[in-house]
């Protein structure tokens, strides 16, 4: 007995097991696809905000030794390196080392940033990683041949350095820039 002219038959209304089987492989593909999707964008908005922190954090360090650098010119010009490099150092105002609020630092890390002020003339670029025109004349002597210009330097490198523990692993940032006693 078949079905009515013009009716389904009722054995063949409904989805078979295999349509069935297909669609929820299509669906579950898709919904995978979704949630890769949604942790891909999660994890790069916490990078994208780790490192809106770190940039800020040496910005505001930047600024900190530059302004730190000109009340020294002012209060005693003639002291101006001896004083900035004594405040960089591990008993110096300051400190060689500074935490971000934010960022973890990284494995074998005591704090997340740091702060070398350069002050060997005799450094080249590739020694210190950066483009700053190293070997330079720090101290207006007219040579690049010293090796400590800590008293009487007329311009000092400062490299700013940032390392955390990221969602990605292990993340650096560096900032190199000058501070100039004039």
């Amino acid at each position: 007995m078949g079905a009515a002219p013009g009716r389904p038959d009722p054995r063949r209304a409904g989805f078979t097991m295999m349509e069935l089987s297909l669609a929820i492989t299509v669906l579950m593909v898709a919904l995978l696809a979704m949630s890769a999707s949604t942790l891909h964008t999660h994890s790069l908005r916490r990078q994208n905000r780790e490192r809106a922190v770190a940039q800020n954090a040496v910005r505001l360090i930047s600024e900190e030794i530059q302004a730190f650098s000109a009340r020294t010119l002012l209060a005693n010009p003639g002291q101006w390196s001896e004083d900035l490099v004594a405040a960089f150092e591990v008993e110096g105002l300051f400190g060689p080392t500074f935490d971000v609020t934010g960022l973890g630092p990284a494995n074998g890390q005591s704090a997340v940033g740091s702060v070398l002020v350069i002050t060997d003339e005799e450094l080249t670029d590739a020694q210190l990683g950066f483009e700053l025109g190293m070997p330079r004349d720090l101290d207006g002597d007219g040579e690049a041949d010293n090796g400590d210009v800590t008293e009487g330097a007329r311009i000092l490198p400062v490299v700013v350095r940032l390392r955390w523990k990221g969602v990605s692993g292990e993340v650096f940032l560096n900032h190199p820039f000058f501070v100039i006693g004039y």
